[in-house]
């Protein structure tokens, strides 16, 4: 069996596997509590290392060779930066204080403040939206993201009474996504050098992409064993996590469909705005709460992969009618 057929595999069955992966977490880690609670700093270690890895991949497959070529559209990236950054966070703010808990509620802003991954374009591509236009914004929204989202973070922490210091935050940014950006550009340049362009965007994409979905799932079962038993004793926290999050998704589909159909926006690149937009790539979150504030807090990133695929796929389905929607 190649690599090539296992990734494939596993892509096709990415949400079964999550939601196993979880269902097998959960008993595991409630008998565990007792260890987990006294090694709480070899736990937090262990997430941010497996956040790094599932971050990695994705640093190498980013194309940010060209990347001026593909700065055409200003006013795309201006709407889409709006929404990465002011509309998606805000409508965060307002759902996570009923979340009840502070760190989760935080995780859930951060959550909803880090951009998409470049494993997004591939919702890109099958939705027929600009791949081109995609990456550029996957890689604009990542350098504007850097002094963002701590100040983002830095700011729902305020509202919610929580005591982070934005240096934390900061350090555990640069850990879990400028370090890995940097080493995972390093190697695609070393890569192209040896092998060429296809070799790397081509030949090796199956292994990162099993590499990446593998990674992921460690990283979400070492979130939900850390917080196992406060989850089995407060179930709701958990359903409102994914409801809030659904909220969030179907909030950014409804106004930039309004916004895209107003400025006369061509369906490829809203489709390349709107599922940039509300993909996030929960690894990064997870990193950040996890490093910054521990494990408590990076519950909402871990459950977010069990429910932005499904809303996603739902929204491709509706390809037809968006298409009639915006002409």
């Amino acid at each position: 069996m190649s690599i090539k057929t296992v990734a494939e595999h596993m892509r096709k069955h990415l949400i079964l596997y999550t939601v196993l992966t979880i269902l097998l977490a959960l008993p595991i880690g409630y008998y565990y509590k007792a260890w987990i609670a006294h090694n709480k700093e070899l736990v937090s270690n262990l997430i941010v290392i497996m956040a790094i890895l599932t971050i990695l991949p994705s640093a190498i497959q980013l194309k940010i060779e060209g990347f001026m070529k593909n700065l055409k559209d200003w006013k795309s990236m201006i709407i889409f930066l709006l929404y990465v950054y002011v509309l998606v966070p805000v409508i965060a703010m307002a759902l996570a204080p009923a979340l009840g808990d502070p760190l989760v509620s935080i995780g859930f802003v951060t959550t909803n403040a880090v951009p998409a991954s470049s494993a997004s374009l591939g919702y890109v591509f099958i939705a027929g939206g600009s791949v081109e236009l995609a990456t550029a914004l996957i890689i604009i929204s990542t350098i504007i993201g850097i002094p963002v989202m701590p100040l983002i973070i830095k700011t729902y922490a305020n509202i919610a009474s929580v005591p982070v210091p934005i240096e934390a935050i900061i350090i555990s940014l640069t850990e879990v996504l400028v370090a890995p950006l940097v080493v995972g550009q390093i190697i695609r340049y070393i890569i192209l050098k040896k092998k060429g362009r296809k070799y790397v965007d081509e030949d090796l994409k199956p292994l990162l992409s099993l590499w990446t979905m593998l990674a992921l799932l460690v990283l979400i079962f070492l979130l939900i064993f850390s917080q196992a038993a406060k989850m089995i004793s407060n179930p709701l926290v958990a359903v409102k996590i994914i409801g809030y999050q659904v909220a969030v998704m179907i909030g950014v589909f409804g106004v930039s469909l309004a916004i895209s159909r107003a400025l006369h926006i061509k369906y490829e690149n809203h489709q390349a705005i709107v599922i940039l937009s509300m993909t996030k790539n929960a690894s990064v979150a997870a990193g950040i709460m996890a490093s910054a504030l521990g494990p408590q807090a990076a519950v909402a990133p871990a459950l977010t992969p069990t429910i932005q695929p499904v809303v996603v796929i739902a929204y491709l389905n509706a390809e037809n009618w968006v298409r009639k929607f915006l002409r």
